[in-house]
């Protein structure tokens, strides 16, 4: 805006004020026509100024003239000069965005006060970044205030306890000419916002509930997994939560919220070289955590070596730029690693679908969401394309959290399937595979704790071995098809047989036993007798021939609570499993088919 069109503005300003003394004419009424005033001359300015108190708030990137110094430090009268030329540029968007590492900017834009008394507004730059910000209020040329600040000043000496660059002033009633200039090695992004003071508190408020919310989500999320990592081992866990609580605070660190809390000086550019490392951090761990999840090695061999090899030559490059103290060199790798994690996890889940991977799909959703939400946020945050406000800045906030969302269910089902895994291999452990019953190790394993309750309550026991008779014969004669076909068809019976609380098992070969929990050996002779008929009622039709099938069984026990004249103690039960067994070989010597106990042949 040149010296020629502030004329009209300083016009309009000071008729508002002429009006508002008309007795006849209301303030609103005053308002209107100055405000109509100043659209008019408008049309031929470079820039539309900022009229409160109509402007509650929100960014002025499309109110800012602009020009970045070339060759020197510039003062204010020689942006004035230049400003006054007619050789600035004038924003596009909501947020001016000149790049990495660029020369300092002059900003230039005005705000016409049509009341007639003063108006608080805050005015803050939102990137916390950029090192020197120097802001000058000027009326009528005369400088009313020059507010400096920054993320190269210390925390105490900054215009505002907050988390940008940020100030608040009673705006006199007319035009008041706002210069500011900027320098800073990190992206040049300069959104300007200029918010009412009670816009601007319920701004933060509300986001302080927007960030809690989404933060909390993640860190529940990272903290969960974590405490998985600890008790199972398994590295994606563990990613997964480096992975979210880096981008955490790096998101902490970029917003400027976790420089309003650490506030000791660390030097100039801290915060620059934190928010690459921090952005690194997270991509370094979601980039690990994509390629175990996905196991990409066994079916992209190329590609899990290329994620390594970026996860690792890159940090190395940025760590030679710490060494030397080139900000931008690191800066440019830091992108250049964030940009290929954002590429890399789509190209996974995709590669990842292609080899029929479980949970690639969900992947690739949360990836791609993931991928256009910080699409959004820095195109914003550029002024290109898409305008910059609360919510696209915060947008990739929003995609992270659904990502993490998502990863956390497939991380939940993995978990649930890694337990459904152990638990048929426990299974598979324990039971014998042809009959389903029980295999010794399995009987052991369920009998051994129901045996010393039994000895501490002092209650009965018994246990029974049946052997199949003839079954290598039957073996020979038709084969061990139908030899496994009779052992299943005799599990069925031993199991129907049994009640709730006993145990049965497939003992050994052709040999099964039977544990029965609160009962006596007279009880337990019933209950084998059951068994020996239920198998000889067994038909089994083996092409023209129904083949019969018998058993024979042992039976040991005690009787209140005693066995072979000792009570039942923690040697009791092998030495009845022996009785049983001894009395099983007898029943067979003596004809087979029949049960005979211990005591029948002492």
């Amino acid at each position: 805006m040149n010296k020629n069109t502030l004329l009209p503005l300083q016009f309009v300003a000071e008729l508002h004020q002429e009006m508002s003394l008309i007795p006849r004419l209301n303030l609103k009424s005053s308002r209107f026509i100055s405000t109509l005033l100043f659209i008019i001359f408008s049309f031929n300015l470079n820039a539309s100024p900022v009229v409160i108190p109509e402007f509650h708030g929100g960014t002025v990137g499309k109110s800012v003239e602009y020009f970045q110094e070339t060759d020197k430090k510039l003062s204010l009268t020689d942006a004035q000069k230049r400003f006054n030329s007619s050789t600035t540029k004038t924003g596009a968007s909501d947020s001016i965005s000149l790049g990495i590492g660029v020369n300092p900017v002059w900003l230039k834009f005005t705000v016409l006060n049509n009341k007639t008394n003063l108006q608080k507004y805050r005015l803050s730059i939102e990137t916390p970044w950029l090192d020197y910000i120097d802001t000058w209020l000027l009326n009528d040329k005369n400088i009313l205030q020059h507010i400096e600040g920054g993320d190269g000043y210390p925390f105490e000496e900054r215009p505002m306890a907050y988390k940008f660059y940020a100030f608040e002033y009673d705006f006199s009633p007319g035009v008041t000419e706002i210069y500011i200039r900027v320098e800073s090695k990190g992206p040049m992004a300069i959104p300007i916002a200029f918010n009412s003071q009670d816009n601007a508190i319920k701004r933060d408020i509300s986001a302080s509930y927007q960030y809690g919310f989404l933060y909390g989500i993640m860190l529940a999320l990272a903290l969960y997994n974590l405490v998985l990592y600890i008790f199972i081992k398994q590295p994606e866990y563990g990613l997964y939560s480096v992975y979210l609580i880096g981008f955490v605070l790096n998101s902490l660190s970029y917003t400027g919220q976790l420089h309003a809390v650490i506030t000791y000086d660390f030097g100039v550019y801290f915060q620059d070289w934190l928010d690459i490392f921090l952005m690194i951090t997270y991509s370094i761990a979601g980039l690990h955590f994509a390629r175990i999840l996905l196991q990409t090695k066994s079916y992209a061999p190329k590609l899990d070596k290329f994620v390594v090899s970026t996860t690792l030559l890159i940090p190395i490059g940025m760590l030679i730029g710490f060494i030397f103290d080139q900000l931008f060199f690191a800066m440019v790798l830091a992108f250049l690693l964030n940009t290929s994690f954002v590429i890399l996890h789509v190209v996974m889940g995709v590669r990842a679908f292609g080899a029929n991977r479980p949970f690639a799909l969900i992947f690739i959703l949360s990836s791609v969401t993931a991928a256009l939400c910080i699409t959004i946020s820095t195109l914003a945050v550029a002024g290109f394309i898409v305008p910059y406000n609360d919510y696209t800045f915060k947008a990739i906030e929003v995609g992270m959290a659904f990502e993490a969302i998502l990863l956390s269910v497939i991380l939940a089902r993995q978990f649930r399937l890694a337990q459904l895994d152990k638990l048929v291999a426990e299974n598979y452990a324990h039971t014998d595979v042809l009959t389903q019953l029980n295999n010794r190790r399995g009987f052991q394993n369920l009998s051994r704790p129901i045996w010393q309750n039994i000895i501490r309550e002092k209650r009965d026991a018994s246990v029974i071995l049946i052997d199949v008779d003839y079954f290598k014969a039957f073996n020979d004669k038709y084969g061990h098809n139908i030899g496994d076909k009779i052992l299943v068809e005799i599990a069925v019976c031993i199991a129907k047989s049994c009640r709730k609380g006993d145990i049965s098992a497939r003992w050994g070969g052709e040999e099964f036993i039977v544990f029965l929990p609160e009962t006596t050996q007279d009880k337990a002779i019933i209950h084998a007798e059951r068994i020996r008929k239920e198998i000889e009622s067994l038909e089994l039709q083996i092409s023209h021939e129904r083949l019969m099938v018998t058993a024979s069984l042992g039976v040991a026990g005690s009787t209140k609570g005693i066995f072979e004249t000792e009570k039942n103690n923690s040697q009791s039960f092998e030495a009845m499993i022996n009785k049983a067994d001894k009395a099983l070989y007898v029943a067979k010597d003596k004809g087979k088919n029949q049960v005979l106990t211990f005591s029948d042949f002492n």
